[in-house]
């Protein structure tokens, strides 16, 4: 995190191309990130003017370093699973997971099943071809797989296990969470969704008063303590899927460890 005093009025982009010594773009890319703080509150608005005496804290993200081929944590005739690190894209587009895969695998007809945030680590699922993906998508809309997610939170819960049924974009959805540990002024939540719609968990867990650690839209608007302003994004982790395979005809479960930061920050407050 670096930290700097504003002496001038003066626009954020130019501010930070100054004190980075970046183009004027790298310094957009950096504010759209959404880890820049002004007076300790997240801004991502480029044009955004600051005033003298205002203090600017910047985390620039560095994407981790990883391979595809060492990401692959399943596969067999039908299937292939890996676990998506933070900051990359599921697919649809160029350095996509599903890009990577393809190009890896040598194979255009790779496509993947459902997706994550680009922020959001964990297990994501790829079809072969078109004709196993229809199969799978099967699955996903007869709610038959089962998705949990690890998320640590804002605030300690005083409940075990709680069943959330709140619309999301006046959609049904509805979300299991589970209290795993708290302490320090956080929760480790593993949270099962019985439906999947957009930004679900992170939504629900900010309604019942529990936002993500790292949220940038449904977390914290102003962030403080120097932890926390460290932290680059949602700490969730989609650390297990499980489905009884339409091919193989048996019950198959997948799990990934949380990622490298995720554990990091569990562990500094007593979670992991």
């Amino acid at each position: 995190m670096e930290k700097f005093h504003v002496d001038r009025e003066v626009d954020l982009k130019t501010f930070i191309s100054e004190k980075l010594n970046v183009s004027k773009k790298k310094s957009k890319e950096i504010i759209d990130s959404k880890n820049v703080y002004v007076n300790s509150k997240r801004v991502w608005i480029a044009s955004h003017t600051l005033k003298k005496g205002d203090i600017v804290e910047v985390s620039q993200i560095n994407t981790p370093k990883w391979s595809i081929d060492n990401a692959i944590i399943y596969e067999d005739d039908f299937i292939i699973a890996v676990q998506k690190p933070p900051f990359v894209e599921s697919e649809n587009k160029k350095g996509s997971v599903e890009d990577l895969l393809r190009k890896y695998k040598k194979d255009k007809n790779i496509k993947a099943i459902h997706r994550l945030d680009r922020e959001t680590s964990g297990v994501l699922l790829f079809a072969r071809n078109m004709k196993i993906f229809n199969k799978f998508k099967d699955l996903w809309h007869k709610k038959e797989v089962n998705k949990r997610y690890l998320a640590i939170s804002h605030n300690e819960a005083n409940f075990k296990k709680k069943v959330i049924n709140e619309a999301v974009e006046k959609k049904y959805a509805k979300s299991i969470v589970k209290t795993l540990k708290t302490k320090n002024g956080f929760s480790l939540f593993e949270v099962e969704i019985k439906t999947g719609r957009k930004h679900q968990i992170r939504i629900h867990l900010k309604k019942i008063g529990y936002p993500i650690v790292g949220d940038k839209v449904y977390g914290l608007k102003k962030v403080e303590h120097p932890l926390l302003k460290s932290v680059k994004r949602q700490m969730l982790h989609a650390y297990n899927l499980s489905f009884f395979h339409p091919y193989l005809k048996k019950k198959i479960s997948i799990t990934v460890k949380p990622y490298p930061d995720f554990e990091h920050f569990g562990k500094l407050v007593k979670l992991l």
